[in-house]
């Protein structure tokens, strides 16, 4: 019988552990993998938008370095 009771005191804590209990706010194991696997999710597409910038940044960046030059050519062409 105290095996029994024991068994039972083991799955109430392994269930309060996965899903939380009163205590914790219902934030147990499964909740906060949720709140991990969202956060992950904003991340990556944080990521997809912050690589945008940086590719119109580096064609940017290499337009004004062709102009730079193409400049510096015109201006030595002119002498």
């Amino acid at each position: 019988m105290d095996n029994l009771e024991q068994l039972s005191r083991d799955i109430k804590e392994i269930k309060q552990a996965l899903l939380g209990s009163e205590f914790n706010n219902f934030k147990g194991m499964v909740s906060q993998v949720k709140e991990i696997d969202d956060r992950v999710e904003n991340l990556e597409v944080f990521k997809n938008e912050i690589s945008v910038y940086v590719n119109q940044f580096k064609v940017a960046f290499v337009i004004m370095f062709g102009a730079l030059i193409t400049l510096i050519f015109k201006l030595f062409s002119i002498r």
